[in-house]
C-alpha cells in the first residue's frame, strides 16, 4: 500500500498504521502549507580532498536535527524513546565522517607539499578501508588527524605562501574536545545507538530501558548518559553537541578554504 498518492485534491496520505498516523498528524499542517516535493532525487558526492566525507557528514547532522525536532514535538508515539537512538546515532556518525574527512584532507595537503600538482579532485583511494575506515573511536580519529595535520602544516610549501595557516586553528578547544571524548566514551565503537544490545566479553547484553536518575551516570560537559536506562536533560545535550558541531564545521570550512586557495595557486604555477 502506498504511503503517498496524488489525488484531484493534491495529495493523499495513508495513515492506517498507528505509528505512521501519529507522525502524519503532526506533519499534516506543514504538508498542507508547503506541499510535497515530487521531483526525482539522487545520491552521491563530489570528488574532493576529503573524499566527500564533509558533504555526507553535513547531511547526517541536518538529519539528526530533523529527528530531534520531531522527537521534542512528540511525533513519535513513545514518550522520549523512539527518537533518542537515531538522533544520537546520526550526530555521532556525522562527527565520525567529519573527522575522517579531515584526516583525508591532511593526507592530501601533505601530498601537495611533496608535489604541487597533486589534484584535490580525489575520486578513488587505494586501501582506504584498510587504513582507517573501520576505526570508529572519535577520540582516536581526532588524535590521528591532529598528528597528520601537524606534519602537513609544518611541511607547508613556500610555493603557496611564505606563512602557513595557523596550526592551532585546526584543533578543538578544551570544552569541545571534552564533549567529543565524552561522546566517544558513551559509544566507543558506534554500536550503542544503532543496536539494542552491546557486547560484554563474549556475550551480547540488551540495553535495558529505564527511567532512573543518577547524576553520577551523566557526563558533566555534554550531559550524555554513560549507558542506557538513565534519563538526561536533552536540551543540555543537544546544545553541547551543537557547539561541537559548530567547532568541527569551522575546521572543515578552514580546510575547504585551503583547498580553494591551493586550487587557485595551481592554476597560475
Amino acid at each position: 500500500m502506498s504511503l503517498f498518492e496524488k489525488t484531484s485534491d493534491g495529495i493523499g496520505i495513508n495513515d492506517s498504521s498507528f505509528h505512521e498516523k501519529h507522525m502524519i498528524e503532526k506533519y499534516i499542517s506543514m504538508i498542507n502549507e508547503q506541499g510535497i516535493d515530487f521531483l526525482p532525487i539522487t545520491y552521491g558526492v563530489d570528488p574532493s580532498p576529503d573524499f566527500g566525507y564533509f558533504d555526507l557528514a553535513d547531511r547526517y547532522w541536518r538529519t539528526s536535527l530533523c529527528i530531534y525536532m520531531a522527537g521534542i514535538v512528540r511525533c513519535f508515539w513513545e514518550s522520549g524513546v523512539g527518537f533518542t537512538e537515531p538522533w544520537l546515532f546520526n550526530v555521532r556518525h556525522s562527527f565520525e565522517l567529519k573527522l575522517k574527512g579531515l584526516k583525508l584532507f591532511s593526507v592530501w595537503l601533505e601530498a601537495v607539499n611533496q608535489n604541487i600538482d597533486t589534484s584535490g579532485y580525489v575520486s578513488s583511494i587505494e586501501q582506504l578501508r584498510r587504513n582507517f575506515s573501520n576505526v570508529h573511536s572519535l577520540s582516536s580519529l581526532y588524535n590521528d588527524f591532529s598528528d597528520s595535520i601537524k606534519i602537513a602544516i609544518n611541511n607547508w610549501s613556500n610555493e603557496f605562501s611564505d606563512e602557513p595557516p595557523s596550526l592551532n586553528e585546526f584543533f578543538l578547544n578544551h570544552q569541545n574536545k571534552t564533549i567529543l571524548d565524552e561522546l566517544d566514551e558513551a559509544d566507543p565503537s558506534s554500536f550503542s545507538f544503532r543496536y539494542p544490545s552491546i557486547k560484554n566479553g563474549q556475550t551480547d547484553e540488551i540495553q535495558k530501558l529505564g527511567w532512573k536518575h543518577d547524576p553520577n551516570q551523566l557526563f558533566p560537559q555534554s550531559g550524555l548518559p554513560k549507558r542506557a536506562g538513565y534519563f538526561f536533560d536533552h536540551i543540555k545535550t543537544v546544545n553541547s553537541l551543537h557547539g561541537l558541531n559548530t567547532e568541527l564545521t569551522r575546521i572543515v570550512n578552514l580546510s575547504n578554504s585551503i583547498w580553494d586557495y591551493i586550487g587557485e595557486m595551481q592554476r597560475y604555477i
